[in-house]
């Protein structure tokens, strides 16, 4: 008994030794603060040199640095407020390139810029923020993802691997099969976790926008188009151009929403998703190609654009993005039947 005892203290002290916390670190010259998982066992500053050392370490994310390791002048490590209510008004970003963490991305200041006009506290992710952690606390760092934020936002850029769908590749260029696999798995979480909740009180909301949505889409099991003008035609320009798109109704309607039935939106893409009916999301709008772009989670607790309302830079894209903190605030218990 008193081996059974001591076997299940330290088994107890192993779990609590594996707690991870995230904390914000802010970098000189980044839009936001960076959210950073610590260990219990290590101290902020720790838990960035083990990140930075992984990062190092890994050849596939080093190629999106261009085999330097970053440097990030930290200013001060921050816990996250714990204050009720809070992680309701937060906006957790994902970052996917370098260029996110410093005040030269155009997209990640507009974001910021726009959410914080919504009443939106805004931060980013790491590019695999779990590196150097274990699965165990890799999924204490994807719950508290959810348990700590309203929104997960999907940012734009680079194409989506192809080989992750079991596609030949068509186009598809500038493909990093490191990053997309970490992304997919704390995506298909964040979803998971808001489809299975119970707590009508709980606010959790996935935006993803070009990279993101098709992304998204991959992690919920749906194909893409690689190259539209490749694949499609040129008959709607897709890349550096606006266009109109026609909106379709949906379950929730967050994107109808925004009023009439066509709008004219960016268009800066060359990949598309493939909608297949009976899946976990619902078609929201086309182009007059019938390119898909946008898409609403049927659960009301997500929404996929092909478009950037955020570098609108108008009154359009500022209603969209009111529209997604609009939806954020009516998310309630998962509504849909499971699918993982």
């Amino acid at each position: 008994m008193t081996r059974f005892v001591f076997l299940f203290i330290l088994l107890m002290s192993s779990w609590s030794m594996a707690a991870v916390r995230l904390v914000e670190w802010h970098v000189k010259n980044a839009n936001a603060p960076l959210i950073l998982p610590v260990r219990s066992t290590e101290s902020p500053e720790q838990a960035a040199d083990r990140y930075l050392r992984n990062l190092s370490q890994n050849s596939g994310l080093m190629e999106l640095f261009q085999g330097t390791t970053p440097y990030f002048e930290t200013v001060k490590f921050k816990e996250l407020s714990t204050r009720p209510g809070a992680s309701d008004q937060r906006v957790l970003m994902q970052a996917n390139r370098p260029g996110d963490y410093t005040s030269g991305s155009e997209r990640v200041d507009q974001f910021r810029f726009y959410f914080e006009r919504l009443g939106q506290k805004n931060y980013l992710l790491l590019i695999n923020p779990t590196l150097g952690l274990s699965i165990r606390e890799e999924r204490e760092v994807f719950d508290q993802v959810y348990e700590k934020f309203g929104i997960y936002a999907g940012l734009g850029g680079d194409d989506v691997d192809p080989m992750l769908m079991k596609q030949e590749n068509f186009h598809s260029v500038n493909t990093n099969t490191e990053r997309d696999l970490a992304e997919i798995k704390l995506i298909r979480h964040f979803i998971q976790r808001g489809q299975k909740e119970k707590d009508s009180f709980k606010k959790s909301f996935y935006i993803g926008v070009c990279r993101a949505s098709q992304l998204a889409s991959v992690a919920l099991g749906y194909k893409l188009i690689q190259d539209i003008p490749f694949q499609v035609g040129g008959q709607v320009a897709h890349k550096d151009d606006w266009h109109a798109v026609k909106l379709l109704p949906t379950t929730h309607n967050i994107l109808k929403g925004t009023g009439g039935t066509d709008l004219v939106v960016n268009s800066l893409h060359h990949q598309s998703v493939i909608y297949k009916p009976g899946g976990f999301l619902e078609l929201a709008a086309l182009s007059p190609d019938g390119i898909v772009e946008a898409t609403e989670f049927k659960n009301g607790r997500g929404a996929l654009f092909q478009f950037h309302p955020e570098l609108m830079k108008n009154s359009l894209g500022f209603h969209i993005l009111s529209k997604v903190i609009q939806a954020k605030e009516r998310t309630g218990a998962g509504q849909c039947a499971h699918l993982f």
